[in-house]
């Protein structure tokens, strides 16, 4: 299965996320249907958080996908996917960046794309999951945002339309390779995470304590070695500072 073959462009919505999830309502979509905003204007990200760019200078789009073969168990193995796509698509920029978990993705500590996955569970159908991506292209201004974009990082502008098929070939290609080898992927996952294997600070509900990420559970937990033992995080359990 692949992403890309059809494809709905918008000048302007909220969200391209709640579009998708509309539009499955009123219609239905096919599976690998990638939907394109020129702007959003109440874009989402992780944890309630907004999504502010400016219109027509960055790639926001959503992505719908019935994965038959993955299970609900294991759905964590997509966030790696799509994270890990962003990160081969940057590099064919020569742009090397991070993943700070679960799915930020880092260029020198500071954002350069946000995903945000919404996944529909069922026992009488596949896996069905709304993937949202924010990636920063042309974007030169973030006022106190610890941001930065392509164009920041290489000094040329980037087509949209070219940005968005370069990033579908590099997400089809990991898709492809890795959705059945969960150890592989795994394991390129935590080899590109931020801080892994680093003592850093966090905070969690109760204190700031200093830690070590040492792995990340098939459920999308977060493991922190903390004073000799292992502790896992769900995404609004722990902080990094």
């Amino acid at each position: 299965m692949q992403i890309g073959r059809k494809l709905i462009h918008l000048e302007s919505v909220d969200s391209t996320n709640n579009y998708t999830a509309n539009l499955l309502k009123i219609e239905g979509l096919t599976s690998g249907t990638v939907i394109l905003a020129d702007e959003q204007f109440a874009g989402r990200g992780q944890r309630g958080a907004e999504w502010h760019v400016e219109p027509g200078l960055n790639l926001t789009f959503s992505v719908y996908l019935e994965l038959v073969n993955l299970s609900v168990v294991n759905q964590f193995d997509l966030s790696k996917i799509v994270a890990l796509s962003i990160v081969d698509f940057l590099s064919k920029d020569g742009i090397v960046s991070t993943i700070k978990w679960p799915n930020d993705i880092l260029v020198k500590g500071k954002k350069i794309s946000g995903v945000l996955i919404e996944n529909s569970v069922s026992s009488s159908r596949p896996l069905r999951s709304i993937v949202g991506i924010g990636i920063n292209i042309n974007q030169m201004e973030f006022g106190e945002l610890n941001a930065t974009s392509i164009r920041q990082e290489t000094g040329q502008f980037y087509p949209i339309r070219d940005a968005l098929f370069s990033f579908i070939e590099a997400f089809n290609q990991l898709l492809e390779a890795l959705l059945s080898k969960p150890d592989e992927l795994n394991e390129r996952y935590l080899a590109n995470l931020f801080q892994m294997n680093q003592r850093a600070w966090y905070l969690d509900a109760r204190e700031k304590f200093e830690g070590e990420i040492c792995g990340v559970e098939a459920t999308g937990k977060l493991i922190i070695l903390r004073n000799g033992e292992k502790m896992s995080y769900d995404l609004k359990e722990i902080h990094f500072l």
